[in-house]
């Protein structure tokens, strides 16, 4: 019998669910967000805690669970506060209820957080004491890890960078901010912006690999020029308040980064004493990286409730 440890990474299109042993990833799965959170939040709770049962491997005891929510994440309560982009498991004992059904501990933050800690431990960003994680895909999140800590207010919460005010002419966010970073450099965003250049029967989640595929057409150049200043000006931002030693872009847009680093380069050059020398990397775990932090943040908060015991 081995111990292993759940992580669900809870996304606005899509929830990635992993379990981790002693052999790193030893299963993994993603399902449609919508389709996971249909029905009543019971229902919605039940099919969550359904899936991570079906996913153990076979003589597996699970030990914990961590869940990785794009945020706002209110980790005192055990729940997300996310009406907008995660409206199905928002405002629910997240937390309580999967602790209840799973019988093990369950422990949640942001999913940039989570993120943060997979490339930190295991990923791109092993060994960095200081290390910045932003994270494109429907939203954008970012991480900062000091120490191998997360960066917190003074309250307990995670920074949300990705509502930093970085555009004009994007409209108001559903922050209530405008102009929001999220709105402008988003996976969503870059889409938006290739839609257009690419033909009506490309279908959404196949747009960045075709496009990919035709980066040398002038208008693609172009479009990924502008998507990379666009990154750069919130990421322009974090690096001069946050200082970080490396810096890890993640999320399913960050695969076309060498499609868009000449436009972010463009935008993070500054005159000498205001340049910040992070180095800029592509994360290394993909888009499992969430829910492999989720994971490990289990493990480590088992481990240190057992230490805390002796």
């Amino acid at each position: 019998m081995s111990e292993v440890f759940a992580g669900i990474d809870l996304g606005g299109t899509g929830t990635r669910l992993v379990i981790w042993g002693a052999g790193g990833v030893l299963a993994a799965r993603t399902l449609a967000t919508a389709d996971l959170g249909a029905g009543e939040p019971e229902v919605r709770l039940t099919r969550l805690a359904h899936s991570v049962r079906d996913l153990l491997p076979a003589g597996a005891v699970l030990a914990g669970v961590g869940i990785g929510a794009s945020g706002p994440v209110d980790r005192a309560a055990g729940m997300v506060r996310n009406l907008d982009t995660l409206p199905a498991f928002s405002d629910i004992p997240l937390v309580a209820d999967l602790r209840r059904q799973l019988r093990v501990p369950v422990a949640i933050d942001n999913d940039a957080v989570t993120a943060a800690i997979a490339e930190q431990r295991v990923g791109a960003g092993q060994a960095s004491g200081r290390m910045l994680m932003v994270t494109l895909g429907t939203g954008i999140g970012a991480a900062l890890l000091i120490g191998g800590e997360p960066f917190r207010g003074p309250d307990g919460a995670h920074p949300e960078a990705g509502h930093i005010p970085v555009a004009s002419g994007v409209g108001r966010c559903y922050c209530g901010a405008e102009g929001c970073w999220e709105q402008a450099a988003s996976r969503t965003a870059l889409q938006a912006m290739l839609r257009p250049l690419l033909p009506a029967d490309v279908a959404d989640r196949d747009l960045l690999a075709h496009a990919a595929n035709l980066g040398d057409a002038p208008l693609l150049r172009r479009a990924f020029r502008d998507y990379g200043r666009l990154v750069g000006q919130g990421l322009s931002v974090l690096h001069s308040l946050y200082r970080p030693e490396v810096t890890l872009l993640g999320g399913t847009a960050a695969a076309c980064l060498g499609l868009f680093s000449d436009g972010l380069a463009d935008t993070l050059a500054r005159a000498p004493g205001f340049a910040v020398t992070a180095e800029i990397r592509a994360a290394a775990l993909g888009d499992e990286a969430g829910a492999i932090g989720a994971a490990l943040m289990a493990r480590e908060e088992a481990g240190s409730s057992a230490a805390g015991m002796i």
